[in-house]
């Protein structure tokens, strides 16, 4: 799959226009909405035959989550499948389906389609294996479960032009920037490249430094005294270059 589409799909943070959207409500409306969300939560919440049952589904060798929420919209569409969810941190497949629909056959040969694997029962989902950099290379993995780090400025490479990358694992985008970092690594030693794996969008890491960016990756260039020189939100190599030429400049 493009990894160009994927980061339009599966990497923009959620939610922001349903929160203008609720901003719009006039009082009047208000007080309609209140009571349908009563309603709902008191007596609205789905349920399924009795006969129902859930299958988990790991998924092997992801190189992002988007595959995995189109395998979920596959199986919602198909008789008899009456729920399907991707838990993106886990990279599992929760399937509630009626006992005669196959759900470990149908994810199998939905992952195949892709190029990845998958294994019935949960906890053994897995994505690609992150890029490696060349030997001797100053690469650093900050944190990798999106705990929060309250000062980056300890991180810094002291007399080096420092890459900060804010990811995650389910990005598909972001190996780009691992890739190219890698080339760059090889090429110079007064750059270094420190990665912060941001878990999800609510994580500790996450509301301390992407509270107003909209995607991943996000990459923040430092110079060589420790002055962030520019901050970039998605994929753009050619301004990532031109940031760390800068930031190596006397």
């Amino acid at each position: 799959m493009d990894s160009g589409l994927r980061a339009r799909l599966a990497l923009v943070r959620p939610g922001r226009h349903r929160v203008r959207l609720a901003m719009r409500i006039s009082v009047k409306h208000l007080f309609t909405l209140s009571a349908f969300v009563l309603l709902t939560a008191c007596g609205g919440a789905r349920s399924y035959p009795k006969d129902a049952r859930t299958v988990i589904v790991s998924l092997d060798k992801l190189d992002c989550s988007d595959c995995g929420d189109g395998i979920a919209r596959d199986l919602r569409e198909r008789p008899g499948v009456y729920d399907a969810r991707f838990d993106r941190r886990k990279a599992e497949v929760q399937v509630v389906a009626a006992p005669n629909v196959d759900v470990f056959t149908a994810v199998r040969t939905l992952a195949a389609e892709d190029g990845f694997e998958a294994i019935l029962g949960a906890g053994k989902g897995r994505y690609l294996e992150h890029v490696p950099f060349p030997e001797g290379a100053d690469v650093r993995m900050v944190v990798e479960d999106g705990s929060d780090v309250p000062d980056l400025a300890p991180h810094l490479a002291s007399g080096k032009v420092t890459v900060v990358d804010f990811s995650a694992e389910w990005c598909g985008p972001c190996r780009q920037v691992d890739e190219h970092m890698a080339k760059v690594l090889g090429a110079r030693t007064d750059v270094a490249y420190r990665r912060l794996d941001v878990g999800d969008w609510d994580t500790p890491l996450a509301k301390r430094y992407l509270a107003n960016v909209p995607q991943l990756p996000y990459v923040v260039v430092y110079d060589k005294r420790g002055v962030a020189i520019d901050r970039i939100a998605g994929v753009d190599l050619a301004r990532l270059d031109r940031a760390i030429i800068k930031g190596s400049s006397p």
